[in-house]
């Protein structure tokens, strides 16, 4: 018999290595490279500044806007309604306008943008969102939802609670209000189901509330990129004076040079809702 050739030999050790039960096989499951993590901005408070019919977003909104969309990122903006009552099309044009230009997503963030009126604080209602019946709390998201989409065009598909947390009941509530989908950090109790997805709180933007960290950005990131599925962040455009705005540019292109995507909430919700 001839001798097999050499290069005969090196394709038949190459194949019997990689197959069944051999060490260069990829495992399962570990065959693709896991995506970047993906970064939602949860941006609280938007509201109107000025006096209407001129009023429009304040300095700190608009130059977080301008800084994001300067950067190409993705990001989400938690209205307070109230400031669509009236007559104000300069904030309703803005509003409009970003839209448009496809960077962000605008989230209900509840009616009020002062606590909930005394007066509504009847049949144990201490808030908002908290205590009071499911048909109460579901007429506050359906006048929210419904002056949003009279005045912008725009509809709301995630809910963040502004100043306090929610209860059972309004889970309740939601379950009659299909436009919403999402819920940001507030999850129902135990005994309570809920049709929404309710995204997680893996990281702290600012640390203390108010004060961008990029510190702890940094450090939350190392310590839980390879193990978390996203991190969804918040912050509070108005509170931030100079320094703590060029801190929030810190943190954002931290992750933007880590790789991370910059997705809207519906957008992560999809990927979300794919992977299961």
């Amino acid at each position: 018999m001839k001798p097999l050739p050499f290069l005969a030999i090196v394709t038949a050790a190459l194949a019997l290595f990689s197959g069944a039960g051999g060490s260069a096989q990829t495992p399962a499951g570990n065959d693709t490279a896991r995506k970047p993590l993906a970064v939602v901005l949860k941006l609280d408070d938007l509201v109107k500044g000025g006096k209407p019919p001129t009023a429009t977003v304040s300095p700190r909104f608009q130059r977080t806007t301008d800084f994001l969309e300067g950067e190409k990122l993705k990001y989400s903006y938690g209205i307070l309604c109230d400031s669509l009552e009236g007559d104000c099309p300069a904030y309703v044009a803005w509003i409009k306008e970003r839209a448009a230009k496809g960077y962000i997503e605008f989230w209900h963030h509840g009616y009020y943008a002062r606590l909930l009126p005394q007066e509504m604080k009847v049949n144990g209602r201490t808030a908002e969102y908290m205590g009071g019946t499911p048909e109460d709390q579901a007429a506050m998201f359906r006048k929210s939802i419904d002056l949003m989409k009279q005045k912008t065009g725009i509809e709301m598909n995630a809910f963040g609670p502004h100043s306090t947390a929610i209860d059972g009941t309004t889970y309740k509530a939601l379950e009659g209000i299909p436009e919403i989908k999402m819920v940001f950090y507030y999850g129902p109790p135990k005994d309570v189901p809920t049709s929404k997805f309710v995204f997680k709180r893996l990281m702290e933007l600012e640390k203390p509330l108010f004060v961008p960290n990029p510190e702890n950005v940094k450090a939350t990131y190392e310590q839980k990129k390879d193990t978390v599925p996203y991190f969804v962040i918040q912050g509070h455009p108005n509170q931030w004076d100079d320094a703590r705005f060029e801190n929030f540019k810190k943190a954002v292109l931290y992750l933007r040079d880590q790789g991370c995507r910059f997705l809207t909430p519906s957008e992560l919700l999809k990927e979300q809702t794919a992977a299961k």
